[in-house]
């Protein structure tokens, strides 16, 4: 690996005039999954001690070693919960299971009366059912699980299937969250989001999928969008022709300074079985976004990129290079980095490789590749092209 430290007069070298007389031309068009930033915020400087130096560093690759990008996350359940009040549980409510070997807790609110697991009853067709376990707070807190106290888990034994059953709950006073988890259910939820990162304003479209057996069912959901500090708004979910369901997700334009991802929990009903699915993102205030043009120093193997901020803060530039081999088939063959701190308007980064990291019989035409900017001090990837630019 090849790294530069810049000196500021290092970092100074390629100047407005010096960049235009590289020839300045345009950053290849966006494709349809590029993350570009369409406008930019101002936010307070962030707090904390950053580094203001410029620094910049390079690898070589292998060429013939092939890159892959990261799918998205699909959240898959087996599992759903539900509020209900004490007087109920000691009732019993219903609850519709697909498997054996279900399990269940039951944990109290606030307030609520803590519970043993004798107070646990289940029965199914009339009869009662056997458990295979069940455990209380400090068995299960003496086992590692984090587990609110007076809380209760049993799970039933593997010669029930599925089926209706009853969950009774005795000496039970206030409100309680139960939670039904099926590990061995083929009944399963999951929500897909287009994308892992998103800035605000934008839109998330995520997709929402039950299946029976691996068998496509009609599914009925209903969504919240969770912002980090636990606020949470209603999302529109529509039915597709297909049973299937989607969520398009508006974020809001102004998301906050609480650190942490966004969610959106998703709570799904087929063929009478309750799932619930949560599905994560990351979401950015667009502080700062590529100018929109480059410029490539040929002897140097250097691009430089103008960067407009609309906030100060310490961003880094992040590419891929791609070069033509033998058979004229582009290849990577090079990464390279680039951060320094910039106040509010921008500055240049500066992706230097180096001609040693060029194999032979590599060379032009040549491509920057996954084209990323970050706010480093932020946390946050702001822009993202699958090519950026060709020379």
């Amino acid at each position: 690996m090849r790294t530069f430290v810049f000196t500021a007069l290092a970092a100074a070298s390629i100047t407005a005039a010096s960049f235009a007389a590289l020839a300045a031309q345009p950053l290849l068009p966006p494709s349809h999954n590029d993350q570009i930033p369409t406008r930019l915020v101002s936010l307070p400087a962030p707090i904390g001690q950053f580094e203001h130096a410029p620094v910049s560093f390079s690898w070589a690759l292998d060429p013939l070693a092939s890159l892959t990008t990261p799918e998205t996350h699909v959240a898959e359940s087996r599992e759903y919960w539900q509020t209900v009040d004490g007087a109920e549980l000691a009732r019993g409510i219903d609850l519709t299971l697909t498997a054996p070997g279900a399990v269940i807790r039951v944990s109290p609110g606030h307030s609520a009366a803590r519970l043993k697991p004798v107070d646990v009853r289940m029965h199914g067709n009339g009869k009662a059912v056997r458990l295979e376990q069940a455990a209380g707070d400090a068995e299960l807190q003496a086992a590692g699980m984090d587990i609110d106290p007076g809380s209760v888990v049993v799970k039933l034994a593997p010669e029930h299937p599925g089926g209706r059953y009853q969950l009774h709950v005795d000496n039970a006073e206030g409100r309680y969250v139960v939670h039904v988890f099926e590990p061995d259910s083929d009944m399963v939820l999951r929500a897909r989001a287009d994308r892992s990162h998103a800035l605000s304003g934008e839109t998330i479209a995520v997709d929402i999928a039950m299946t029976r057996g691996g068998r496509a069912i009609a599914t009925q959901a209903e969504a919240l969008l969770v912002a980090p500090d636990g606020s949470s708004r209603p999302v529109t979910v529509a039915k597709g022709s297909d049973g299937n369901a989607s969520a398009r997700v508006r974020l809001p334009a102004k998301i906050g300074n609480t650190p942490g991802l966004w969610e959106l929990q998703v709570f799904a009903n087929g063929e009478g079985v309750s799932r619930d699915a949560r599905t994560a993102f990351a979401v950015a205030a667009p502080t700062a976004r590529f100018k929109g043009d480059y410029a490539f120093d040929t002897q140097a193997l250097r691009v430089a990129l103008p960067i407009e901020a609309g906030s100060a803060g310490r961003y880094e530039a992040r590419g891929t290079l791609y070069a033509s081999g033998p058979d004229r088939v582009l290849r990577p063959i090079a990464q390279a980095h680039a951060a320094a701190w910039f106040e509010r308007g921008g500055g240049m980064l500066v992706l230097d490789f180096d001609h040693s990291h060029v194999p032979s019989g590599y060379g032009a035409p040549f491509e920057i590749r996954q084209l990323q900017l970050h706010d480093q001090a932020r946390l946050a990837p702001l822009e993202t092209r699958e090519r950026g630019a060709r020379f």
